[in-house]
């Protein structure tokens, strides 16, 4: 037996039993179980209470300071209300609605949701008054793809954004440089006017420039307008039946001809959108074949050897003007 053994080690005369068991093993030693009983059930709560009063006060204590830091709380007419967004429209916008009629905002929560969802900017209103009277205001917005431009009978021209669905608005809140980025329809036919303006094909590029803008912001963030001259609406397989985008020029290099245009069928335009990353058109134009001035990418052309027809896209010069 070593030194330390022997004045550290278990000592035999401790216990006289077997060499592998020491009084451990002959006490219990979960002594401070819960009985099983109503009482021990009740023991366990209470003792476990502390703890989940704890948690919700600081819950509660993270809500009341997030509400008392939020910017979005306007004043009118001496009632707060709080107001929130996923677009652009201001507060502004909301407390003019509010303000409106001789209640103002007393009015039913009804009215004011009827009032704000009749601007067409606003797809969605959810309106609530809480106990205290406080208004709380959601608004979800139309998506603007596009702007239009049209000429009154007098006065300046007119621009209006364009959402997915076909509806026109002001696009209050929208930055000159937003607007200005949004590809224009042009060369379109349409009925009414101001909200009332119906689009002739909306059903066709509004769905497309949604999902150009969407999936595949890299190229919709080029397109300069789409023109709708040679698109026959509702008529989506008709032959010739396509969407023109125009492709801003500003932006590409100058060692090679540039890209001016990129033309869709309205019939496969989700094939062909699908299809244009896979395109090596940067790789196309550096080529020494390229000797026009300008390029229109076709993806609309079919080869219709083969049974079905697949698209069959080609870089072609584009038209003298």
């Amino acid at each position: 037996m070593g030194f330390f053994d022997r004045f550290l080690g278990k000592r035999r005369d401790a216990f006289m039993g077997p060499a592998d068991r020491d009084w451990r093993s002959l006490v219990p030693q979960e002594v401070n179980r819960v009985p099983e009983d109503d009482i021990g059930r009740k023991r366990a709560v209470r003792s476990r209470l502390p703890l989940v009063l704890s948690i919700l006060f600081f819950v509660a204590l993270g809500v009341v300071i997030y509400l008392s830091v939020d910017e979005s709380v306007p004043v009118v007419a001496g009632r707060s209300f709080r107001y929130k967004t996923d677009g652009f429209l201001p507060a502004a916008f909301v407390q003019k609605v509010i303000s409106a009629g001789v209640e103002g905002p007393a009015k039913n929560i009804r009215a004011i949701k009827v009032d704000l969802e009749a601007d067409n900017q606003v797809l969605v209103a959810d309106v609530r008054r809480r106990a205290d009277g406080t208004l709380e205001i959601v608004l979800r917005e139309r998506v603007a793809v596009a702007k239009i431009a049209s000429a009154p009978p007098t006065g300046p021209m007119v621009v209006r954004l364009v959402s997915p669905d076909g509806q026109t608005f002001a696009g209050t809140g929208y930055s000159e440089q937003t607007i200005r980025n949004l590809p224009e329809i042009q060369d379109f036919r349409s009925t009414g006017s101001g909200d009332q303006l119906a689009i002739e094909g909306i059903e066709v590029v509004g769905p497309f420039l949604l999902a150009a803008r969407t999936s595949y912001e890299r190229f919709y963030l080029q397109w300069a307008a789409v023109s709708l001259r040679d698109c026959f609406g509702a008529q989506e397989d008709a032959p010739g039946s396509n969407l023109n985008v125009k492709v801003r020029t500003a932006a590409q290099p100058t060692d090679r001809p540039p890209l001016v245009g990129i033309i869709f069928s309205t019939a496969n335009w989700r094939k062909e959108l699908a299809l244009l990353p896979r395109i090596k058109i940067e790789e196309y134009l550096r080529m020494p074949s390229a000797t026009a001035q300008a390029y229109v990418l076709k993806l609309s052309i079919q080869n219709r050897t083969i049974s079905p027809p697949v698209p069959e896209p080609r870089l072609v010069p584009a038209p003298l003007r």
